[in-house]
């Protein structure tokens, strides 16, 4: 059977960056994605649903994400 690993996510940032580094020298950096989808229910009722997912970003996007964004910035990211 074929397999797949990958993902894409377009939200906005819950927290800073927390840019860390391991005990040999390689950067990670720990955030928190917001994404929303918006609805229309049987009822007609709009509704707006979040999914809060955690993200580790390694090595220089590790350094670049913690530079350049903050709490409440627009991100796209694709990983696996």
């Amino acid at each position: 059977m074929a397999t797949l690993n990958k993902v894409f996510l377009m939200g906005r940032l819950t927290r800073d960056p927390e840019l860390r580094y391991t005990p040999n020298g390689r950067s990670l950096c720990d955030f928190g994605v917001a994404v929303s989808r918006r609805f229309t229910t049987k009822d007609g009722e709009q509704r707006d649903e979040t999914c809060y997912v955690d993200v580790t970003m390694w090595g220089r996007r590790a350094e670049v994400i913690s530079e350049y964004f903050t709490k409440g910035s627009p991100i796209f990211i694709e990983g696996r």
